[in-house]
């Protein structure tokens, strides 16, 4: 019988999440002309999967939904 792993020294450990939308270029000069109100389009579609990283390392793949009137993203799949 495999004794299990006791993992409870790691349960208070904070680590950055980052979901990842979309992405696009644009020259300096542009950035400086942006205002509120303005908008900037992404490589993706809303309905594209979001890619979630842990620490900077591409950690799972979700979907965009809401909760509670807020946005959030659903994993589908780890990487």
């Amino acid at each position: 019988m495999e004794k299990e792993l006791d993992l409870s020294f790691l349960y208070d450990i904070n680590l950055k999440i980052t979901g990842e939308i979309g992405r696009t270029k644009k020259n300096f000069i542009d950035i400086l002309k942006l205002k509120e109100g303005d908008i900037i389009k992404l490589d993706k579609h809303i309905e594209d999967y979001v890619e979630v990283y842990l620490r900077g390392q591409l950690f799972a793949i979700g979907e965009l939904v809401v909760v509670n009137e807020k946005y959030a993203v659903r994993i589908v799949d780890l990487a």
